[in-house]
């Protein structure tokens, strides 16, 4: 079980979504850096961070980017003994990366198997969810027949009990044969 209350996860993600909007756009996935900043966890040495993809666009958005009000400051990144060049590097950008550092901080899931047959355990609780193979990067498009496609596209999101917060979905009737884990909130 996290150690945070529903709500205070709510509103740190209600708070992080719009920034990382303004600071990367639409074109990469920001659901690591928002469940990062949600979940109070900054990248270690070598996880890839925003600044592993930065590109003269990227840079030009993310340094126009308002201050993020109780996010994580430039300095030294607790146990690095190296100096950040700023908030580029203190952001997740791999849904991969984020999830053993997730369960090194706040454990093993609470729930945790394939989507289609864990779903029914989740719904009624609030919490996080990280859901691996879940939908078709443009890669899996590429490779994808009309009868067989390929997923492996992953996703952070708050989950309410019912919605997949970011995502404005639902959760019953989630088929996909990728796997589930969730966080229970207190």
């Amino acid at each position: 079980m996290l150690p945070f209350a529903y709500d205070a996860l709510a509103e740190r993600f209600a708070t992080i979504r719009p920034w990382a909007k303004n600071a990367i756009g639409d074109a990469t996935n920001r659901c690591a850096i928002c469940m990062g900043y949600t979940l109070r966890l900054t990248p270690s040495q070598d996880d890839a961070t925003i600044q592993t993809i930065m590109n003269a666009d990227l840079k030009t958005s993310f340094q126009r980017a308002p201050p993020l009000a109780g996010g994580p400051q430039p300095g030294v990144l607790p146990g690095s003994g190296r100096p950040l060049g700023g908030l580029s590097q203190l952001f997740f950008i791999r849904a991969s990366e984020l999830l053993p550092r997730v369960q090194r901080a706040f454990g093993p899931a609470d729930i945790e198997g394939v989507c289609r047959d864990v779903t029914p355990k989740v719904l009624g609780r609030k919490g996080v969810l990280y859901l691996e193979n879940c939908y078709q990067t443009s890669g899996d498009k590429r490779r994808s027949f009309l009868f067989f496609q390929w997923t492996n596209g992953d996703h952070w999101d708050l989950f309410d009990g019912t919605t997949i917060v970011a995502q404005e979905d639902r959760l019953a009737g989630n088929r996909h044969g990728g796997q589930l884990y969730f966080w229970q909130a207190r």
